[in-house]
């Protein structure tokens, strides 16, 4: 640090001797640098330095603002503000040379007080390393002399008394305290061999039977299945009755005759219980044939027996829209029925199971082909009956 106030003061007395000379050396050669490119927010300030001749770049041409000035290029700085004259190119006048040279002589004297400071400083931290090493060197002679006898001495105590610690004699044996409580009785062992027959004057001695406990190898406790979560949905395929009049197609031969059935896909959500033991469920069914749609909501009750098959049964009322049969019309026309289940889940796991079931409905009308009464009970309803099976998902 006063290294460096001290050419910091050299630099302003010198500033101030420059301004007075009239002697002019010839402006720096034009230098152009490659990496200070326009638009820059310092390109000003750099292409100032340089036509002061104070910065010349490196010799590619570049100027490397991004990285550290050393002590050299400073001191490469310093020495061409110090040349005679070498400010003149900057463009100031003599009177700005001298308002320049005479504000750097007004910040003299603060930076001589300042290198002053800085000598005290560094004196006191010379004694404080002075002292510093003889407080070190006292440490390293504790090994030797008054202090290294004392610590074997009091080695030599503490090993005297440690031995006559280990040498004290036990003294006499206590009385008996009272008996504990009998310990509870071990498991029994297993059973032994049977002994050998022995025969005393042609009779033989069989052994008596043990009555001893009869060993079980291996866990004979039922485990049960762990119990099924409350909501699910689930997903199934199947079929229902066609009377005659609304037959669907043979889906593997089209070209045959109408079959008595046709095919269904359905989906469902509910829960095993909504109110106590009932549950409730939604469940929608899509017949291709006459593009029939079917949605009902059904009250549920499941028989949950702690076992993997879960019997289930239910009841409500639901809503078929399919292919009317006014003669003339594809309109879609509706019919409400109520519906009957019973089916069985198959408990794979907690969260997953399969299912068959059958349900009947009752249809109250027979507008469309959807409900699959024949023909002959338009207006007048019946009864339709179908299976289905699939799987559900608990969670």
């Amino acid at each position: 640090m006063r290294k460096s106030l001290i050419i910091a003061s050299t630099l302003a007395l010198s500033l101030g001797a420059a301004s007075a000379q009239t002697t002019t050396t010839a402006a720096p050669a034009q230098v152009t640098l490659s990496d200070v490119p326009a638009g820059h927010w310092a390109k000003d300030a750099v292409d100032k330095i340089v036509q002061c001749g104070l910065i010349q770049g490196f010799p590619d041409g570049t100027f490397r603002g991004n990285e550290n000035l050393t002590r050299y290029q400073a001191a490469l700085i310093f020495y061409r503000a110090l040349q005679t004259g070498s400010l003149s190119g900057c463009g100031f006048s003599a009177s700005d040379m001298t308002t320049i040279a005479n504000g750097m002589q007004e910040v003299s004297t603060e930076l001589a007080a300042i290198a002053s400071r800085v000598t005290d400083l560094e004196k006191l931290t010379a004694d404080q390393q002075a002292r510093i090493d003889a407080l070190e060197a006292k440490i390293n002679g504790m090994d030797t002399g008054a202090a290294s006898a004392d610590v074997a001495a009091l080695n030599a105590r503490i090993d005297a008394l440690e031995a006559a610690i280990r040498n004290i004699p036990a003294g006499p044996q206590g009385p008996a305290g009272p008996t504990g409580p009998q310990g509870p009785a071990g498991p029994t062992g297993p059973q032994g061999p049977a002994g050998a027959s022995t025969s005393t004057t042609g009779t033989v001695t069989t052994p008596a039977p043990s009555t001893g406990t009869t060993v079980v190898i291996g866990d004979t406790t039922p485990v049960a299945a762990a119990p099924m979560k409350n909501l699910y949905a689930g997903v199934g395929v199947g079929a229902k009755m066609a009377g005659n009049g609304a037959e669907c197609l043979n889906t593997f031969d089209q070209n045959k005759p109408k079959v008595n059935y046709c095919y269904t896909g359905s989906v469902m959500v509910g829960s095993n219980q909504v109110i106590g033991p009932v549950g409730a469920r939604v469940a929608a069914e899509y017949q291709p044939g006459y593009n029939g749609v079917s949605v009902d909501a059904n009250a549920t009750y499941a028989l949950q027996n702690g076992s993997r098959l879960t019997p289930y049964v239910g009841a409500g009322l639901g809503l078929t829209s399919s292919q009317t049969r006014t003669a003339g019309s594809t309109a879609n026309a509706s019919d409400i029925y109520v519906n009957g289940i019973i089916g069985v889940d198959y408990n794979i796991t907690d969260s997953l199971a399969v299912f068959v079931e059958g349900n009947g409905r009752y249809y109250l009308s027979n507008n469309g082909y959807g409900t699959g009464l024949a023909t002959s009970a338009a207006d007048k309803g019946g009864f339709n009956g179908g299976i289905k099976t699939g799987v559900k998902f608990y969670f």
